[in-house]
């Protein structure tokens, strides 16, 4: 007897940053999420979060989404949408329903029931991005019967709910899915970002503990609060990594372009691991020939580096009175050797950094669009759906693009040779 296939499914999800707009392509099949093609982009028109451009950002949008569809052999309709933290808001609400089955038993409808239950307190200015069910209690003729995590197959006649809910201003949102929508694509869902970061870096341990997120961009840098794998709070610092090259751009006096690929090819974030005799060479805005020593600028990185982790340590401080049992530091520069030595130094060593090892992924940078589509992947298997973003039609074509190479255990998946910006 010839088995049914497990239907494959494909993902897609984009993060438009500050500093660069990110499109993944996933395939998840029989448990396992890989990479079918990844595309980056320098973003024009954004800044701290906030779209300034949308014609630029449009601009820019559009050439990612030619780059993607050009890589898969397909055109991408759909997609998960990343919204930053900027502004966002976290309330702890409650909402209870009855049981109105005959058998009187809890099911997966009545679970998103009560969920839906809680949404009456969101404020009309403010968009739902995220409700994260925090523990559900069962009655019976009015009096509580038992408080847990999983209520599905539990007799009750009434159900209630404690959840945390995570909203980003209305304005925000719209902005957003107006560029998105404008260049062709459909937003299915959307995810906040620090949600996503949390997805693709946690662990068993970090789902029992509270802890931070600490996720440094070019223009700002985002602090979060997770309270047992549930976000609780965030904030959107005014400081990121472009301050490390406004001072090398400054002391080398060269552009902020050179400035940049100085810091990403020479850069060490402590300098008690940097050579005092290695150098690097490059022209300066006056296209004079400039030796930079990689010990001096370690000093550099490593004085504004520091910098930004103190003002994200005090503003944890601001953000939860309880007790910080790790800290988990991701972003593109932590990418930078010697990143751990400085968090070690900051924070003791509670403190570390993620690495990213999937194929086609591997570098800090794509932790946010991975995790994105981690977590819509949780949010489909909770509602019991099946779900693809590619038609059967478009994975056929996928499937059959002439640019593959190789074979795995997927008849689908493929590891394809064009990866672009590892």
């Amino acid at each position: 007897m010839i088995g049914v296939m497990p239907m494959k499914k494909i993902y897609t999800s984009i993060d438009i940053g500050s500093d660069t707009i990110r499109i993944l392509v996933s395939e998840y099949y029989q448990g396992k999420q890989r990479t079918l093609a990844v595309s980056s982009v320098r973003t024009k028109g954004i800044k701290n979060g906030m779209i300034t451009d949308e014609d630029l950002v449009l601009q820019r949008l559009k050439l990612a989404i030619d780059d993607i569809n050009s890589r898969i052999n397909v055109n991408i309709k759909k997609a998960i949408l990343i919204m930053p933290c900027l502004d966002a808001q976290y309330s702890l609400v409650h909402g209870n329903i009855p049981i109105i089955n005959d058998e009187k038993m809890v099911t997966q409808k009545d679970i998103i029931r009560v969920q839906n239950a809680c949404l009456n307190e969101v404020l009309p200015n403010m968009e739902l991005v995220s409700i994260t069910p925090i523990d559900f209690t069962i009655y019976e003729n009015g009096s509580e019967m038992e408080t847990l995590k999983d209520p599905i197959n539990k007799i009750c006649d009434r159900l209630a709910i404690r959840a945390m809910l995570a909203l980003v201003p209305k304005q925000n949102v719209i902005s957003y899915v107006k560029v998105v929508e404008a260049a062709g694509i459909q937003v299915v869902d959307l995810e906040l970002s620090s949600i996503c970061d949390y997805e693709q870096v946690k662990n068993d341990e970090m789902d029992n503990l509270c802890g931070a997120l600490i996720n440094i961009g070019k223009d700002s840098t985002v602090v979060s609060v997770f309270n047992k794998g549930i976000i609780t709070n965030s904030s959107t610092l005014k400081i990121g990594s472009k301050v490390i090259d406004e001072d090398i751009s400054y002391i080398y006096y060269t552009s902020k372009k050179t400035a940049r690929k100085i810091k990403e090819n020479f850069g060490i974030a402590n300098p008690r691991y940097a050579s005092k005799s290695e150098t690097y060479e490059v022209r300066d805005i006056n296209e004079k020939l400039v030796s930079i020593n990689q010990f001096e600028l370690s000093q550099i990185i490593n004085k504004r580096l520091s910098e930004i982790l103190n003002v994200a340590k005090n503003e944890l401080k601001v953000l939860t009175n309880k007790q910080i049992r790790y800290i988990m530091v991701i972003g593109g520069i932590t990418d930078m050797p010697g990143i751990n030595f400085v968090l070690e130094d900051m924070f003791g060593k509670d403190a570390k950094t993620y690495s990213l090892n999937t194929l086609g992924i591997r570098k800090a940078r794509f932790i946010t669009v991975s995790g994105a589509i981690k977590h819509f992947i949780k949010k489909i298997k909770f509602k019991e759906k099946q779900y693809s973003m590619f038609s059967s039609d478009d994975a056929d074509n996928l499937v059959h693009s002439k640019t593959r190479i190789g074979r795995s255990d997927s008849v689908f998946a493929r590891v394809f040779s064009y990866f672009f910006d590892n």
